[in-house]
C-alpha cells in the first residue's frame, strides 16, 4: 500500500480527466458502435484530442468562456462546432439528426461550471435559447442517453446548484463584472473529476485535501492519493503524463462588437 500527495493545475486535471473520460467503458463502446456527441466547450475539446490524436485550438473551442477574470465569450468568427461521431467516424448530418437518431447506448459530453457537495452539475448558458444545454437536454434526457460532465474539482461550489441556480438568469442582475448568465442544472449527468479519474485510470482512492495556489499554480487542486503498490505506480506515470500541461491562452470578443454586450455588465457600462 502506498500513499502519494499530488498538486493538480487545472489544464493538468483536465488532461487527466480527458483521458479518463475516454477510458470509460461507455465510451469505448460508442465509439465503436454508436455515436459519441462531444459538446464545445474547453474541457471537452481535451476530449476531443484524446479522440482524434491530434491537436486543437481548446481556448476557441468554446463560446462561453470565463476569462481575463469576467465571464465572457469567445469572438464569433471562431465559434466551434461541435464534434460528432458515429462508430468513430464524423457524423453524415447535423447535429439535431444526431440527438432524434442518439439513445440509452450512446454518449453526450458537455462540460459544466459548477459541482457541489452532492456531486451535481451545472452550466453557464447566456444565449436566451439556452445555448447548447437548452437545444440538447430534453433529447438526451428523455431518451437516457448516456450523459458524461467532465469537471475539475477546482469548479467546486459549496451551494448547491439546485438553490444557486434560482438566483441567476440573463435579466436578473443590475450590474455584473461580465455576462450576465442562467446556471442549468444537468441532473441526469454522470461527473468525471480527479477523484473519478484516478479511480478510472489506475484504480487508486483519490481525497481532494487542498486547493488554490499562486505564481502558475492558481485554481490547482491538490489530492493524496491510495492505493496498491502496483496500481499507485501506474498513478505515478499518469501523472508523470499530465504534469506540465500548459494553460490556454486568453481568448474573448471585443466588447465593441459583441453581440451579447446588452446583458453584460461591460457590454452596457454599468461596471
Amino acid at each position: 500500500m502506498q500513499r502519494a500527495l499530488v498538486t493538480l493545475t487545472p489544464p493538468e486535471s483536465k488532461r487527466l480527466i480527458a483521458k479518463a473520460v475516454v477510458a470509460l467503458d461507455e465510451v469505448q463502446k460508442a465509439l465503436k458502435d454508436g455515436i459519441v456527441f462531444i459538446a464545445t466547450g474547453t474541457t471537452a475539446a481535451y476530449i476531443a484530442e484524446e479522440i482524434l490524436g491530434e491537436k486543437i485550438e481548446k481556448e476557441k473551442w468554446t463560446v462561453g468562456v470565463i476569462s481575463k477574470g469576467r465571464t465572457c465569450v469567445t469572438p464569433k468568427k471562431t465559434w466551434p462546432k461541435y464534434l460528432i461521431l458515429e462508430k468513430g467516424k464524423p457524423f453524415e448530418g447535423t447535429p439535431q439528426e444526431a440527438l432524434e437518431k442518439m439513445g440509452k447506448d450512446d454518449v453526450f459530453i458537455k462540460g459544466a461550471n459548477a459541482i457541489d457537495p452532492n456531486w451535481n452539475v451545472a452550466v453557464f448558458a447566456a444565449a436566451p435559447n439556452g445555448g447548447t444545454i437548452g437545444l440538447t437536454y430534453g433529447w438526451t434526457i428523455t431518451k437516457g442517453v448516456f450523459t458524461i460532465t467532465p469537471i475539475s474539482l477546482e469548479k467546486f461550489t459549496p451551494t448547491p446548484v439546485e438553490v444557486s441556480a434560482k438566483l441567476t438568469g440573463i435579466y436578473s442582475f443590475d450590474w455584473g463584472t461580465g455576462l450576465y448568465s442562467a446556471l442549468v442544472p444537468i441532473p441526469h449527468a454522470v461527473p468525471i473529476t480527479e477523484i473519478e479519474a484516478y479511480e478510472i485510470l489506475a484504480n487508486v482512492d483519490a481525497i481532494p485535501i487542498a486547493a488554490g495556489g499562486a505564481g502558475g499554480a492558481e485554481g490547482s487542486v491538490t489530492l493524496v492519493l491510495e492505493g496498491e503498490d502496483e496500481d499507485m505506480k501506474k498513478a505515478k506515470e499518469i501523472t508523470k503524463g499530465v504534469k506540465g500541461e500548459p494553460y490556454l491562452k486568453p481568448y474573448t470578443e471585443d466588447c465593441s462588437v459583441c453581440a451579447f454586450a446588452k446583458i453584460c455588465g461591460i457590454g452596457t457600462g454599468v461596471f
